[in-house]
């Protein structure tokens, strides 16, 4: 999806700064995200998906609602992404990208050219959960769970999580049970 984008005057004058170099402004942001930046896997309870459970990657950016331009920035670059407020927080603006094909063929490609330094495991780890799930690796119960775990693995090892680990393996095999039980009822 491509957004048709007009830049406006904050962005323009904020690309004055960077000398008409994008290399530049591309380290820039780069460090920028090492800052203010994360790279995220959602595990999301979802019926209709392989095992019950969804697996979200989302790469995001965090910056004060009165500097939304380094944002509009961000979007300018990616050519795609979306804006909007962080939920419980009434200053805060976050740019998402959160489209798998938009991952692999934007954010992936320029975070290997303009490397992190700070958050370096966090977008490997997010790298190769994205690679792994064109791969299909997710759909069998074995790829789900190396995917989960390295998830948790990311961004404080897991804390702050709706669900545990151990909950979200454990109700794999309550769907197997179902699924089980539902075949032998229904010769």
């Amino acid at each position: 999806m491509e957004i048709n984008y007009v830049m406006g005057t904050s962005i323009q004058s904020l690309l004055t700064r960077f000398h008409g170099k994008s290399k530049y402004l591309h380290y820039y942001l780069s460090g920028f995200v090492d800052g203010e930046g994360s790279f995220s896997v959602a595990i999301i309870r979802h019926q209709s998906q392989a095992f019950g459970w969804m697996i979200n990657p989302c790469f995001q950016v965090y910056q004060h609602e009165h500097h939304r331009e380094i944002l509009e920035l961000f979007q300018w670059v990616f050519k795609t992404g979306s804006i909007y407020r962080k939920s419980g927080t009434h200053h805060v603006l976050n740019f998402s990208i959160d489209s798998r094909r938009n991952i692999i063929e934007k954010v992936i490609p320029f975070f290997d050219k303009y490397p992190l330094i700070t958050k370096q495991d966090a977008y490997r780890k997010f790298k190769y959960i994205i690679e792994k799930m064109e791969q299909g690796v997710h759909r069998t119960e074995k790829g789900f769970k190396d995917l989960v775990t390295t998830a948790y693995s990311m961004n404080q090892q897991g804390k702050g999580r709706k669900h545990t680990i151990e909950y979200i393996f454990n109700s794999l095999h309550n769907i197997h049970e179902e699924s089980s039980e539902t075949i032998r009822r229904n010769p």
